[in-house]
């Protein structure tokens, strides 16, 4: 099932202006996997994961209440945008069942409403047995929520040959969410810009370096669709936003992740900045939606000419999907398209990576088969045949010598590997704390550009409320 390319691709640029605390290295930009492919995934789990007597046993005692009951084990999986990684992620569920003997169900859930959906379910008493969540999510629902998985944690750490860069700040001992999950996936957006549509246009083809100079392309291919960053409340406008305003010098707080800094000169300089291009017609006509495939379909079709992309755009073009049948014209735009990091600001350049986790929420009534599961998922076998097809990079260094992570062979998991290997954290250089998460997560930050641009306030008005927003959530949790 190996994504193959028939011409080499520009290889994904991360290497970051600034260094420092925060940054990607010139080596580690440019490291490379090991050329040994891991063995191919089997069909079908060799042999049941190992456990002790007593482990069994309560194991057993579960197994048995649950077909007891006649009812199903619920796992919510966190849907992407790809449908081969989403197929095998259910398929490995239903063969665990089999392995266990029990009815399985698992779900697919939009992670762009995957925070409201989970806290509904709090309220309403009916979370499943398992989910994935991502970091934030994981700090927002905290000790009160979530079951600690420490022993798993620290298995998966001696079993995995240890975490790779972006994985650390999962494992940190100051983030709050620390052993509230288990790591199983790392991702961050790459630009993708359609080579042929720039040509046409008489515009370089080059890597842009900078998102003026990026946004000033836009301009200059209006005619082509310009750039496709989504402004509405969604993920993808919070992670461009987020990437852009730390590049113009803003951060939600200071240091100590107490106090908020939003009323400062980083904002301005990142609200002039947006208004200026937007102003100025470098937006897609469509961005203001709340539509997390909008940018993905727009660019398939050859509505625009950039996007920020972790990797699924890339993967329909390849292997098609079930909106986008495999044809010569999507093969086609994928010899057509270039790849490369984040540009910079004026005062940071930076890769953001947000993690993935596997939890168990506190009302599961079979914890341990929940361990199992995650147990069974992280195996050597079945995380190569999901991460092949999907948008992730690697959590753990075992995982590093899959073949599809060498760029020559697949250049956007070449660039999700560099991401996991050498990337910053998402909310790099803010306090990873259940502020950080209230405010993100509730997308304050696309909100105060909406403010700016769509209801005419003044920069002073629009930065005062938005100051006032995140000091309220940070002081939820002070």
């Amino acid at each position: 099932m190996n994504i193959k390319t028939k011409s080499a691709v520009l290889a994904v640029v991360l290497s970051l202006a600034v260094g420092g605390a925060g940054t990607i290295t010139a080596d580690a930009a440019t490291k490379k996997p090991a050329a040994k492919p891991a063995a191919k995934p089997a069909a079908k789990p060799a042999a049941k994961p190992a456990a002790s007597a007593a482990e069994v046993s309560d194991l057993q005692k579960e197994i048995n209440a649950l077909n007891a009951s006649g009812g199903k084990f619920t796992y919510w999986i966190g849907m992407i945008f790809s449908d081969l990684a989403n197929a095998a992620y259910q398929d490995q569920i239903k063969s665990w069942g089999k392995l266990r003997g029990i009815k399985v169900d698992p779900l697919l859930v939009n992670q762009n409403v995957q925070t409201a959906q989970v806290t509904a379910a709090v309220v309403a008493n009916t979370l499943p047995e398992a989910f994935d969540a991502a970091q934030g999510l994981v700090v927002q629902l905290g000790a009160k929520q979530l079951v600690n998985l420490k022993d798993i944690v620290d298995s998966q750490l001696k079993k995995y040959g240890g975490p790779n860069k972006a994985t650390e700040s999962m494992l940190d001992a100051e983030w709050p969410g620390l052993n509230l999950g288990v790591p199983y996936a790392v991702g961050g957006n790459i630009i993708y810009r359609r080579l042929d549509l720039l040509k046409a246009a008489g515009q370089k083809t080059t890597a842009p370096k900078t998102w003026d100079e990026l946004m000033d392309t836009a301009v200059k291919t209006q005619e082509k669709g310009g750039a496709g960053f989504n402004i509405g409340l969604v993920g993808d406008s919070n992670d461009i936003f987020r990437a852009q305003f730390v590049g113009y010098g803003g951060r939600f707080a200071d240091a100590a992740g107490k106090k908020c800094t939003l009323d400062t000169q980083g904002t301005r300089d990142f609200l002039t900045f947006v208004k200026k291009w937007y102003d100025k017609g470098a937006y897609n006509s469509g961005a203001n939606n709340n539509d997390g495939a909008w940018d993905n379909n727009l660019y398939l079709g050859g509505r625009t000419v950039f996007i920020a992309n972790p990797g699924s755009v890339y993967a329909t073009m390849v292997n098609g999907s079930a909106s986008w049948p495999v044809s010569a014209e999507l093969t086609k735009m994928s010899k057509n398209t270039g790849f490369s990091g984040l540009p910079a600001g004026p005062k940071a350049r930076v890769a953001p990576s947000g993690g993935q986790l596997r939890v168990i929420p506190k009302t599961s009534k079979y914890p341990l088969l929940a361990k199992d599961l995650i147990q069974f998922l992280a195996e050597k076998r079945n995380a190569q045949e999901y991460l092949e097809t999907a948008v992730y990079g690697p959590v753990w260094k075992a995982y590093n010598d899959f073949d599809f992570w060498d760029e020559n062979k697949d250049p956007v998991h070449g660039g999700l590997f560099d991401i996991a290997t050498a990337g910053t954290s998402a909310t790099y250089p803010d306090v990873d704390n259940k502020g950080y998460a209230e405010f993100n997560g509730a997308f304050n930050l696309p909100k105060m550009v909406q403010r700016y641009l769509f209801d005419g306030d003044s920069q002073d008005k629009t930065i005062a409320e938005a100051q006032k927003t995140c000091q309220i959530a940070y002081d939820k949790f002070n």
